[in-house]
């Protein structure tokens, strides 16, 4: 039997607010006959990671699915979703989205209860820099921004 630690003293949810997040991994489960829909998402400037289950028999989590699949893969309102072909296209996909966080319900052995990130809305597709500069706060100092006086035009 192999034993595993958990330190989750450093662990840091997705920040909440309006998120670059990228598609790392989607997956139908299970195969066969799929019920569900599994996609991890990595926050690109933190590289923290959400997990998000699309179930195939909940109207929410069809919806959620639906609006998820238009944006990244263009598709049209009324469009069909292959569970074998389009699955794989969700992979490397950047999305703008607006993450929130909830508290969990069951405390840890501390007393503070966990906090979850969650994907609120999916917005838009994030393929170009102006959209990706709007949506994530840098904090880095452009060299622009790093010359005295700032007087460059």
């Amino acid at each position: 039997m192999t034993k595993i630690k958990f330190d989750l003293a450093n662990y840091e949810p997705v920040p909440e607010g309006e998120r670059i997040l990228e598609i790392t991994k989607a997956e139908c489960k299970p195969s066969g006959k799929p019920t569900a829909l599994h996609v991890t998402f990595k926050d690109l400037q933190t590289n923290s990671t959400i997990l998000n289950r699309y179930d195939f028999n909940s109207n929410g989590g069809l919806t959620a699915m639906a609006i998820m699949c238009r944006i990244a893969l263009d598709l049209p309102n009324a469009g069909e979703f292959d569970t074998i072909s389009d699955t794989p296209k969700l992979i490397g996909k950047k999305l703008v989205c607006e993450v929130v966080h909830n508290q969990g319900s069951q405390p840890r052995e501390d007393g503070t209860f966990p906090v979850f990130a969650n994907i609120k809305k999916v917005i838009s597709r994030a393929d170009d820099v102006a959209t990706i500069s709007t949506a994530v706060t840098d904090t880095t100092v452009s060299p622009r921004q790093a010359v005295i006086g700032n007087d460059l035009d």
